[in-house]
């Protein structure tokens, strides 16, 4: 049986558990998404509409510092700034959107925690954070593992990703060309092989783990907490209780923001190890 941490609506199927909050709070967050997505791409044409009124209305090229477009294009111009100093300006620009969705996907599913729960089934919210599960933590994970292995096989080719698996020995192999060199990059490949592949799996856990137990623990101490509230007959606890609680709730806000991004550049430092610093454009 696998398990996971948490307090889940759960369903056996093939003795695995299936979390129905985990994939009901997640198609929230994909709808939320889409929504702003349609705000923002309407905000856009609408601006496109009034340029056209240019420079009768000038007054409508002022931006609005608050709007949905506004706030949008800082997020995925900021994001975009630091794939570029990692990638260069080429690499970054082609997989945007791919780099800035675990961002923004990530960051709504760490918001989604904050959502009183409002909604039960079977004595659980159906709405908690997506992220203070594990299985949902692996699978963005194992999308990045594919992702940054798919794109290094199309932009540096198949043999240079198939000898990154046993760096260094193609450089030894370059290097010295006596039979005694050979002869030990041979010796030494099944070893720098298993090496890397362990590399690529501390790689997904590190990134899973790190993800999943910031965000469950501080959704789990913030139930705790407010367990204690509702038990609790003092009145100064109560208020002890409450602030504990709103200072819990604002270092896990800013803690969404940051483990969101350290995903995001994370897995854009995992494509930059695979290109040749020669080929990036800055």
């Amino acid at each position: 049986m696998i398990t996971f941490l948490g307090s889940f609506v759960k369903y056996n199927i093939a003795n695995i558990e299936i979390h129905l909050n985990t994939i009901v709070s997640t198609w929230i967050v994909m709808l939320i998404i889409v929504i702003f997505g349609i705000f923002y791409r309407n905000s856009v044409m609408k601006n496109l509409e009034q340029l056209k009124l240019y420079p009768y209305k000038s007054e409508f090229l002022i931006p609005k510092p608050l709007s949905i477009q506004n706030i949008f294009e800082m997020i995925i111009e900021g994001i975009n700034k630091i794939n570029q100093s990692i990638l260069g300006s080429k690499i970054a620009d082609k997989y945007m959107i791919l780099l800035v969705t675990y961002f923004i996907f990530i960051l709504f599913s760490n918001f989604l925690g904050y959502i009183p729960a409002f909604i039960k089934y079977q004595g659980q919210s159906l709405i908690i954070p997506p992220t203070s599960d594990l299985s949902t933590t692996l699978a963005l994970t194992l999308i990045s593992v594919i992702s940054y292995n798919l794109i290094a096989i199309k932009e540096t080719g198949i043999k240079n990703w198939l000898e990154h698996f046993i760096f260094p020995i193609p450089y030894m192999l370059k290097i010295g060309k006596e039979k005694a060199a050979i002869l030990i990059a041979l010796i030494l490949l099944p070893l720098f092989l298993l090496l890397n592949i362990i590399d690529i799996l501390a790689r997904t856990i590190s990134l899973s783990l790190r993800l999943f137990a910031n965000i469950f623990s501080e959704h789990l101490m913030v139930e705790k907490f407010i367990e204690q509230i509702v038990i609790s007959d003092l009145f100064f606890i109560k208020v002890f209780l409450y602030l504990l609680t709103f200072f819990v709730m604002f270092l896990g806000l800013a803690a969404s923001i940051i483990q969101a991004l350290v995903f995001e550049v994370l897995s854009t430092i995992y494509i930059a190890l695979y290109l040749p610093h020669e080929s990036e454009q800055h």
